[in-house]
This record gives structure tokens, sequence and C-alpha cells, in this order.
């Protein structure tokens, strides 16, 4: 419990911080949804929402943090039940049965699921510590991590499970997992998002790209057929006939690294067929948006087009606050959930966009200093995880915004309007909090 221990010991730069995004995000959300249909339900939700996250944080603050790497077990059960459960009795939005609906209140539990992870796989690794450079601890840790993404897939959320793979790259990289792992893990990842995206480029700027193309070969082999096997079958043998030569030129390579290398290859492609062959129309759109911004400006590439020039018109000081164009107007969509961004960029300018990033970045610098200076490996493992999932986070929102990379209708944290991200991302800086204020405790 809260206790003498824990007083005197916030970290006030972490709540500041903190208190200044909810603060810009519920003025911007204010603007933002005060001309849509609902405006009174919005605010009600919202400072419900805030209301109940400030108790999430003195709970997260208030107990030893400990207690959830003893329950981490039970944590992740019920992660796996809530996005099972989802799944059978969820509410479809957007395309995706993500959400439970309730007479007062809706929750998503993939909200959830983000910390729960990352408590739980904090309490793993560190269980693991001494054999983190072992094949299998890293293999361990994809399974664990890999059976709530296909879950989240299963919805289909692309965008918010492909969130949870770089997390576990930060925090196996925290946890001193060999570099040679982490390479075929991240390796495996860009080859698994790099075929969709090139399967769209292909599909837009090759349509008619006749047989033997090189265009017409990735086409063909996102069909799943003959083509699939007959690249499958070339990637193995490319491999080995560059192994083959290298022992005749008596260069002495271990075989390992070209194991790897096909694996990698091979497990990627395979990956980014099955991704492909699951997405959505809206999604596939996601990626034409951004890989061909001019072929579709009144459709897929409307809502980045929009929030581009809503930045941009907002200068150095911005419009003012609640006289933004671009979002009062309903030119800009999403605007009080995933381009809040955009409004503030507007309404707010170039120095409220950064004022933003700003806080942010002092954000995740002290949970940084909370990882570094954390009496355990638990603590540090679990403050890590959180800074890695905010800076996520802040790249992915920000940057569909500027139009740098593809709208993954990723909320920005304390900022974006939805009930379950603000309630729970408080009860995670909750948790942050209470892991810096033992900084000096022998636990």
């Amino acid at each position: 419990m809260l206790g003498a221990s824990t007083k005197g010991r916030v970290d006030w730069a972490l709540v500041l911080a903190a208190s200044g995004l909810i603060v810009t995000g519920t003025i911007a959300v204010l603007s933002a949804s005060s001309h849509i249909p609902g405006y009174h339900g919005v605010l009600q939700r919202h400072f419900l929402a805030l209301a109940f996250g400030i108790v999430l944080f003195l709970f997260g603050f208030g107990f030893k943090y400990q207690i959830f790497q003893d329950q981490s077990r039970i944590i992740y059960a019920l992660v796996l039940a809530v996005m099972v459960g989802v799944l059978f009795a969820g509410t479809v939005r957007r395309g995706h049965r993500s959400w439970f609906e309730f007479s007062l209140i809706s929750f998503q539990p993939m909200e959830f699921a983000r910390i729960g992870v990352i408590l739980t796989l904090a309490s793993f690794l560190d269980r693991r510590g001494r054999r983190i450079t072992e094949l299998s601890t890293v293999g361990a840790a994809l399974a664990l991590v890999g059976a709530v993404m296909v879950l989240i897939l299963i919805q289909p959320d692309f965008a918010s499970a492909l969130t949870f793979f770089p997390v576990l790259i930060a925090m196996l990289f925290c946890a001193g997992a060999s570099m040679e792992h982490l390479a075929v893990l991240v390796g495996y990842g860009a080859v698994a998002i790099a075929f969709p995206l090139a399967y769209v480029l292909c599909q837009v700027h090759f349509p008619d790209a006749g047989p033997g193309t090189l265009a017409r070969m990735v086409m063909e082999t996102g069909r799943l057929g003959w083509t699939t096997a007959a690249v499958l079958m070339g990637i193995a043998a490319a491999v080995a006939a560059v192994w083959w030569v290298a022992v005749m030129m008596r260069v002495r390579p271990r075989s390992g690294y070209f194991i790897a290398g096909a694996a990698i290859l091979i497990a990627g492609l395979l990956s980014g067929i099955m991704v492909n062959r699951q997405l959505k129309g809206y999604q596939r759109n996601r990626f034409v948006a951004f890989l061909a911004p001019e072929t579709d400006i009144q459709g897929a590439s409307y809502n980045v087009h929009q929030s581009v020039i809503a930045i941009g018109s907002g200068g150095l000081w911005g419009k003012g606050l609640f006289s933004g164009t671009q979002s009062r107007l309903g030119f800009l969509p999403e605007r009080h959930t995933d381009f809040v961004y955009a409004v503030i960029g507007e309404e707010m300018g170039f120095v409220g966009a950064l004022g933003v990033l700003a806080l942010y970045l002092t954000m995740i610098w002290r949970l940084i200093e909370t990882a570094r200076l954390s009496r355990d490996r638990y603590g540090s493992l679990v403050a890590g995880g959180l800074a890695s999932m905010f800076a996520l986070h802040l790249a992915l929102n920000a940057g569909m915004c500027l139009g740098v990379v593809p709208v993954a209708g990723i909320p920005l944290p304390l900022v974006s309007y939805g009930g379950s991200s603000l309630a729970v991302t408080m009860w995670a800086l909750g948790i942050a909090n209470n892991i810096y204020s033992h900084r000096y405790s022998f636990l």
C-alpha cells in the first residue's frame, strides 16, 4: 500500500508532462468535437474516463509494483480471456470487433492488453535473466506476445497488432538478448511488413505488368499458389548457392548465419503473404494513400491530405483555440481521435505542435531514467517497455498526421479522445511512478 516509502518521491517531471498532455488533449477534443453529433456525450465520456484514470493512477502508484510480477500469470490469463471474449461478444466498430459495449460505458480490451503484455513479458524476461541469450528464451517471448497479436489480427486490427512487435524487440534489448537473435527478429519483421507494401505498390503502379516481370511475380506470389512455392524454393536455393560459393573460396562461413538468413526470408515472406491476404479494403487503401497519395486525393488519401493542410495552415502560432476551419467545418475526418494532432497543429500552430512533442519526449525521457534507476530488473524492464510503447505511438500518430507513415488508426495517448486508452495509460504511469519511488529501496 501507499506508505512512507513513496511519499516525497513522485517523479514530478513525469506527472507534469503527462498533465500537460491531458490538458492539451482535452482542449483539442473539446474544439474538434464541438460540431459533431453527440457532443455532450463525448464530453461526459471523456471526463468520466479522466476521473477513472486518476483512480487507476493512484492504484498503480499506491501498490508496490512487484505485485504485478507476482500475479503476472493471472494478468496474462486475463489478457487472453478478454481478447478471446471480445471476438465472441464484442461490438464491431470501424470494421473491428474490438469493443465491449455496456449500458453506460464501452471498453476496448486491447488497451489493457498493451500494458498487461508489458507487465507479463517483463516478469518472464526477469525470470529468464541468466538464459536471456539463449534462442529458446527469445522464442518463448515471441510466442507469449505473438498469441496476443494473433487474437488482435483476428478482429482484424492489423495496425494495433503491429505495435506489439517493436515493444517486444525493445524489451528484449533492455533485457540483454543476443544481438544476433534481435537481428533475426528485426529482419523477419521487416520482410513481413515489406511484402504487403510491395504488393500494393505493384498493384497501383504496375496493374498491367506482363508475365515474367518483377511486379507480376510479386502479385502472383501474394496469391499463395505455385508461384509462391517456386519463390520460396528459389530463396532456399539462392542462400545454399551463396554458402557453397563461400566454401569453395575457403571463406569458412558459419552455416548458422545462412540458415538464419533463409529462415528470415522464408518466414517473413510467408507472414507477409498471410497479412496481405487478411487486409481489408480500407486497410489496403491506407497503404495506397502512403505509397501513392496523388492517385486518389478525394478517396484513400483524403484524410492525410486534409491533415497536412490543417497543420500547414496553422502557421507559427495557429489560428487560435476553437478557430480551426479544417476541423470545425468537418473537412478533417476523425479529428478528435486519430487526427487530433492535426487539430493541435492548426489551432495552436507550430509552437503548440512542438510543445506536445516536447511534453512527450520529456515523459519518455523520465521513463528511461526510471528504467535506469530502478533497483530491480523487473521494474527496469517495465519502465523500458512503457517508454518504447509511448515512443512508438508518438511516431506513428504524428507521422501519419504529417503523411510520412501510413495511416494506422493508432491514438496519441493522453491526447486523443478514447476512454479506454486514457484510463489505462494513466494506470501505466502510476506503475512507472511507483517504480521511480522505490529506486532507493532494496526490495
